[in-house]
């Protein structure tokens, strides 16, 4: 005969555990089958695994309040502050999510020896995956991460946060035959594969929510030892580049060329013309990307060895603009957010908004006024449009200190363009924020961050966040 609390309908025995804590339900699923075949979809349908300030972190300041609504909380609480600079708590943070993928991996030599049925049962139960992936104290042990989240096959929200993980270090991506048809809500940040991001959005129909700040591989400082295999083989010029030929030197023409002292963070364009035409009912878009900032006077002197690709921003400007126009007919909320890049520890004495002020409208603002303005500015084909926010994009209306005053005779060059932007949309809300600049790491060449991988805004002379 079963207990009273077993002869309860599954709706109302579903309710009363959702108020345990997490431990308490993984006890409760080990007293009888019936407990277990209840409750191991309830363990399973929502993962977050990251730092309590992970989401509060990465959000710009405006948009908190409505991050920590929309938001749905785990039924679990999160590593603590603490853990994320603490080494010897290092194990409640990044760790687990790797673990995780390498639970779900069905690769022989990497993965935990779980059977594929068992694997796929697993992760089929997830409908919600939040998870900030990075390396393993030791770099060097093999992870198989993007095929293991291909088993997650009835996702609705997925949230990835990538830092930089070496290809050698990583299992080749193998693309299945199904798709993540199910998929509503998109975050895709830091360094994620451009083959598996384009497997991921295949068959988007279903998204109504998509943040992309997609970045190519990071390439290390010249006084970094792995400098030179941070560039792969195939866009290394040779060392005798400038005695070739010119049709020798021709064959290089459409490859960057990457080897200088410090190469800034780039933008990496994944969407191709069939990903975008397939979204049907995509809502928000939040994008986001790094730029290059307006150097003038004593900057260039600061700046003189950083490289700045204009080839991937011109390229991800493009993306946002045949994506902006794809979707304009269904599309609520519109946000874009550029980050100019900043030396870690470039002693200029600014914190982040003077430096917005000062450095905001650079070489990627203008393309971005030349590409995608435009197409924001045709009002008629947004049907549905009722906010666009910009960050980034123009200086403080305040005005920066007196000390930056006194610093640079710097010269605004804004169009202004959230004053165009509201005649065009009388009834859409239009507005403008100072943002958040992109603070790298000179030696890796990758974003200074302890958890998500574009977020910091402060270098080693201050601390401010805003």
């Amino acid at each position: 005969m079963p207990s009273p609390i077993e002869s309860l309908p599954h709706e109302l025995f579903r309710y009363v555990v959702t108020n345990l804590e997490i431990q308490d339900v993984a006890r409760f699923m080990r007293v009888s089958k019936p407990y277990h075949a209840l409750l191991e979809p309830i363990l399973w349908n929502q993962i977050e695994l990251h730092g309590e300030r992970f989401h509060v972190k990465q959000t710009q300041k405006v948009l908190q309040k409505e991050e920590n609504i929309e938001r749905q909380k785990p039924l679990y609480a999160l590593a603590p502050p603490e853990s994320e600079d603490d080494p010897w708590q290092y194990t409640q943070t990044y760790p687990k999510a790797m673990k995780l993928l390498r639970i779900l991996s069905t690769h022989q030599e990497f993965g935990y020896g779980l059977s594929e049925v068992r694997t796929h049962d697993l992760a089929s139960m997830v409908t919600w995956l939040c998870l900030s992936l990075k390396p393993e104290y030791n770099p060097t042990i093999i992870t198989d991460s993007w095929n293991a989240l291909t088993q997650f096959v009835n996702l609705e929200y997925l949230e990835l946060s990538v830092f930089w993980i070496r290809n050698e270090y990583q299992v080749p991506f193998r693309a299945p035959e199904h798709a993540l048809s199910g998929l509503r809500t998109v975050k895709l940040r830091g360094y994620l594969h451009k083959e598996f991001t384009q497997w991921l959005l295949k068959k988007p129909a279903g998204i109504e929510e998509l943040h992309l700040g997609i970045l190519d591989f990071p390439v290390a400082g010249n006084t970094d030892p792995d400098w030179a295999e941070s560039i792969p083989p195939e866009m290394r010029r040779p060392e005798d580049f400038d005695e070739l030929s010119n049709e020798e030197r021709g064959k290089w023409e459409s490859i960057e060329d990457l080897c200088h002292g410090s190469v800034a963070a780039r933008a990496l364009a994944c969407l191709t013309p069939s990903i975008m035409e397939k979204f049907e009912k995509l809502k928000k878009i939040y994008l986001y990307k790094p730029g290059s900032p307006q150097l003038d006077n004593e900057l260039h002197d600061l700046w003189d060895l950083l490289y700045f690709s204009v080839i991937s921003d011109s390229q991800i400007l493009e993306e946002w603009k045949n994506l902006i126009r794809a979707t304009r007919a269904t599309l609520e909320y519109i946000i874009l957010d550029q980050r100019p890049v900043a030396h870690e520890n470039a002693p200029d004495g600014t914190g982040n908004k003077d430096y917005m002020w000062v450095c905001a409208c650079g070489p990627s603002y203008h393309r971005f006024v030349e590409t995608v303005l435009p197409t924001l500015l045709e009002s008629e084909e947004f049907t549905a449009l009722k906010t666009i926010r910009l960050f980034g994009f123009e200086p403080d209306v305040k005005g920066p200190s007196d000390y930056v005053r006194d610093w640079t005779s710097q010269s605004i060059t804004s169009v202004n363009m959230p004053p165009q932007l509201q005649a065009a949309f009388p009834h859409v809300e239009v507005t403008d924020h100072v943002g958040r600049r992109m603070v790298m790491n000179d030696q890796t060449g990758e974003p200074e961050s302890v958890e998500d991988e574009v977020y910091q805004c402060y270098n080693g002379f201050e601390s401010d966040t805003d």
